[in-house]
């Protein structure tokens, strides 16, 4: 077997292996299309379920410091997602363009006056019995 390189390499003694590097993170950013495509629409309705709200707040949060008062979602892509949002202090729609990137995170409000109100909400079968037996 002449030429041949044997695949165990001896280390000398007191010397130990170094272990193996972690593996690479699975997936990406926690915001990406398919949130926007499938997980946001389904978020909202089933949370105007629960807190019987007619027009739902989502914010979208960015690492810059901005607050996005999101309307709809105009459009998606791998690297960035479309917003139409609304601004307290503009009286037009604006259309934002966000990196996936840069959003740490998404909340849903039920509407603008109360969304400061803190608290759990009962679980939803219990709200449900309580209101067949008013």
């Amino acid at each position: 077997m002449a030429g041949t390189i044997p695949s165990v390499i001896y280390l000398p003694p007191g010397v130990v292996a170094p272990s193996p590097p972690p593996p690479p993170p699975v997936g990406g950013p926690p915001f990406d299309r398919s949130f926007f495509e499938k997980v946001l629409p389904e978020a909202v309705k089933s949370f105007c379920e629960q807190v019987a709200c007619e027009s739902p707040v989502v914010e979208v949060l960015t690492v810059d410091g901005e607050r996005h008062y999101v309307r709809g979602v105009s459009g998606v892509t791998d690297q960035w997602v479309a917003l139409h949002t609304a601004n307290p202090n503009h009286d037009h729609p604006v259309q934002v363009f966000v990196p996936y990137s840069t959003i740490y995170r998404v909340e849903i409000h039920p509407e603008m006056d109360e969304r400061r109100r803190l608290g759990f909400l009962p679980a939803l079968r219990e709200r449900t019995d309580e209101q067949e037996g008013s």
